[in-house]
């Protein structure tokens, strides 16, 4: 019986190219992708509630970005979240209720402050 011989060495190619072919997928959630250059933003670390009072955080209008800006806009608003936003920033078109937008001219200044 010559097929005696290669029946085991058949078999054991079979299952190892099954078992190479069933790989398990990573387990690990992708890390999450960093905000585009010039763009920053931050959570406030609560439970979101949807509000956003961008009238509170008009005090910033004219005044420098700097290091502590955001959370301050953050806290004076009573948002969710909220974003640095510069000329040359990719945003996402979506609204969120929750929100805090601090828009920065080219040069530093802070030139506008809305929801969304």
């Amino acid at each position: 019986m010559p097929w005696t011989n290669l029946t085991a060495p058949l078999a054991l190619g079979s299952l190892l190219t099954l078992a190479a072919c069933s790989g398990v997928g990573a387990t690990d959630p992708a890390p999450a992708a960093a905000p585009p250059p010039g763009a920053a933003q931050i959570d406030s670390g609560q439970p979101p509630r949807n509000q956003c009072r961008a009238e509170a955080a008009q005090f910033l209008v004219g005044g420098a970005w700097g290091p502590d800006t955001l959370a301050q806009a953050l806290a004076a608003a009573g948002a969710d979240r909220a974003r640095m936003l510069r000329p040359d920033s990719m945003v996402t078109k979506e609204y969120m209720a929750g929100r805090l937008n601090v828009v920065v001219d080219a040069a530093g200044r802070i030139v506008r402050v809305n929801c969304g």
